[in-house]
């Protein structure tokens, strides 16, 4: 059993992420992890695919067609990334970001279709590492045979389109995860864009969107008083 090549291909083109366009807080990442289980990346694409194949799934509806109700369900357990994601939101507003705090937003509205979060990934596919690329052995597409090809036929364009998606929407708050990808997250968010080193993280902004490159939530080393720093600048700036 390989992967669906037809279903495959057209979710690399069409599948960014879940959320909505029209929230006011974005986070773009690299890429999902997973990936090293043929057998759930099948249901992970099929799951999509029963979806619509729409650019954006809602997170919650997504996860229960993959036998994933833990991260929503109580009680609720924390997913490293949202977390951190719904600390920066939460703290930007000035509100309490304790476990129980994150632990509903997570639950309720982090990633869902009408929310005022959009969690986008810049590659389509999940992999569990850089260092792992286990696609070619499962699909015949012959920009899979390594992830340095796939990477080059795909980085440019979803590149434009995740720019355009923010020119077009102007979301109040951009954050890419990982400063190691600065070079991908400047093609994002412009060349217009000049991002200032603030120490711990980048900061940028455009007439409409605050843009921000911090520290991956997965780093190793990084603490949720890290995130919650951010959330708080990002109080102060709006």
């Amino acid at each position: 059993m390989n992967l669906n090549d037809d279903l495959l291909e057209h979710l690399i083109h069409n599948f960014y992420g879940s959320g909505n366009y029209s929230g006011d807080y974005w986070f773009v990442g690299m890429e999902e992890g997973g990936g090293n289980d043929l057998e759930h990346l099948n249901k992970r694409f099929n799951a999509w695919q029963a979806l619509g194949e729409q650019e954006l799934v809602d997170i919650y509806d997504f996860h229960m067609k993959i036998d994933y109700p833990h991260y929503f369900k109580d009680p609720v357990k924390l997913q490293r990334t949202w977390m951190q994601q719904a600390r920066i939101i939460l703290a930007s507003k000035g509100k309490a970001t304790n476990v129980e705090d994150i632990r509903a937003y997570q639950r309720e509205i982090i990633g869902r279709k009408n929310s005022e979060t959009c969690l986008l990934e810049l590659l389509p596919l999940p992999s569990p590492s850089t260092r792992v690329w286990h696609y070619d052995e499962w699909s015949n597409l012959p920009y899979l045979n390594n992830r340095e090809t796939y990477r080059k036929y795909c980085i440019q364009w979803r590149c434009k389109h995740i720019r355009s998606r923010i020119n077009y929407n102007h979301p109040k708050l951009v954050v890419f995860l990982g400063k190691s990808f600065y070079k991908n997250w400047q093609q994002v968010a412009g060349n217009n864009v000049i991002f200032q080193d603030k120490g711990e993280f980048l900061l940028g902004a455009s007439m409409n969107t605050i843009f921000i490159i911090c520290k991956h939530p997965a780093a190793r080393g990084v603490t949720n008083t890290y995130f919650e720093k951010i959330g708080k600048f990002v109080r102060n700036i709006l």
